[in-house]
C-alpha cells in the first residue's frame, strides 16, 4: 500500500531513520518552526491522486453544507460569552463560508484515502515531524473528512481547535481557492486580538499565501495560525481531504461540532448510542 500510495521516491517516509530521511525531518521541522507549515507537493503518485480524486468525487454528494457564517473562532464556542462586545471585535466578526463536508462515516473503508489515514507510515512519518508519539483520531465523523467547494465556495478566516492539521488536496480548481494564513498571529497567553482585526480588515502585512496543487500534503499549525481559503473560481470543485491525528491517543471531537457540521442525522444516531464520548 504505502509504495502503490506515497510517493517515496521523492519523500523518504519509509527510510527515516537514514541520513537522508534525518536531513529532510529536520527541514520539515524548521519549516514548522519558522513559518507555522509546511508543504509536499506530489506526496501521493499520479496514480493515486487519479484513483483518490475519482472516489472522492463520486461521494461528493453525500456532503454537508453546515454553517454558512461564522466567526473565526467558532470551534471555541463560548470565548466571549456574556461579554459585551461590538459587532467589528474579532470574537464577534463573522465571515462567509461556503463549503460542504463528507465525514468520516461515509466514506468507504476501501477507498485509498481511507488505507493512507489508518497507515502506521502516516503515523511514523508525524511522530518523526513532532518528535511525539502520533495517533489516529477516533471520532466516527471528525476522524477524516472531504471538504467540498463549488463555484463561489470559499471558508472565512478562522483557527483551527487541533495544533496540528494534516491536509492533502485532491483537486484543484480551476481557478482561486487560494489558502491564506497570518502565521502564529496568537499564544496560549495572547489572542493578540488588535493584530487579528488587521487580517480580517485586510490591513495586515503578516498575511502569506499558498497556491496548493493537487497531490500536496500540508502540515499546518492552524490553532495559532488565522487561515482561509479565498473563494472558488469556475467549474471544478476544490476537493480536500483532512486527516485527523493528535498527539494525545483516543481523541474524539466534540458531538456539538459534529451535529453542526454533518447534520441533524448525526443527533439521531448518537442519541441511540449512550457509548459515544461526549466531550474531548
Amino acid at each position: 500500500m504505502p509504495a502503490q500510495i506515497v510517493n517515496t521516491e521523492r519523500y523518504p517516509l519509509d527510510r527515516l531513520d537514514s541520513k537522508v530521511g534525518e536531513t529532510w525531518l529536520n527541514q520539515l521541522r524548521a519549516s514548522l518552526h519558522r513559518d507555522g507549515s509546511c508543504t509536499l507537493p506530489d506526496f501521493v503518485t499520479t496514480q493515486a491522486l487519479q484513483l483518490m480524486a475519482a472516489q472522492a468525487r463520486s461521494i461528493t454528494h453525500l456532503a454537508y453544507p453546515g454553517p454558512t457564517e461564522v466567526t473565526p473562532y467558532f470551534f471555541n464556542y463560548r470565548l466571549g460569552e456574556g461579554e459585551s462586545l461590538p459587532d467589528s471585535h474579532p470574537l464577534r466578526r463573522k465571515g462567509k463560508r461556503r463549503l460542504a463536508q463528507v465525514a468520516t462515516d461515509l466514506i468507504p473503508t476501501d477507498s485509498l484515502l481511507s488505507q493512507l489515514h489508518r497507515s502506521g507510515l502516516m503515523i511514523d512519518f508525524l511522530s518523526s515531524v513532532l518528535q511525539q508519539p502520533v495517533y489516529r483520531n477516533c471520532d466516527p465523523y471528525q476522524s477524516l473528512n472531504i471538504s467540498v467547494m463549488d463555484e463561489g465556495g470559499c471558508q472565512q478566516w478562522h483557527f483551527d481547535s487541533g495544533n496540528m492539521v494534516t491536509t492533502l488536496l485532491l483537486q484543484e480548481p480551476e481557478g482561486g481557492g487560494v489558502f491564506e494564513y497570518a502565521p502564529a498571529i496568537r499564544s496560549e497567553t495572547d489572542e493578540n486580538f488588535t493584530a487579528v482585526q488587521a487580517v480580517l480588515d485586510g490591513r495586515s502585512d503578516r498575511v502569506m499565501q499558498n497556491r496548493l496543487r493537487a497531490g500536496t500534503l500540508s502540515l499546518f499549525r492552524g490553532h495559532y495560525s488565522l487561515h482561509r481559503v479565498t473563494p472558488v473560481v469556475g467549474k471544478r470543485q476544490r476537493l480536500q481531504a483532512i486527516l485527523g491525528f493528535s498527539t494525545s491517543p483516543g481523541m474524539y471531537g466534540k458531538l456539538e461540532s459534529s451535529i453542526l457540521h454533518y447534520g441533524p442525522r448525526v443527533a439521531a444516531i448518537e442519541a441511540s448510542d449512550p457509548l459515544y464520548p461526549q466531550a474531548s
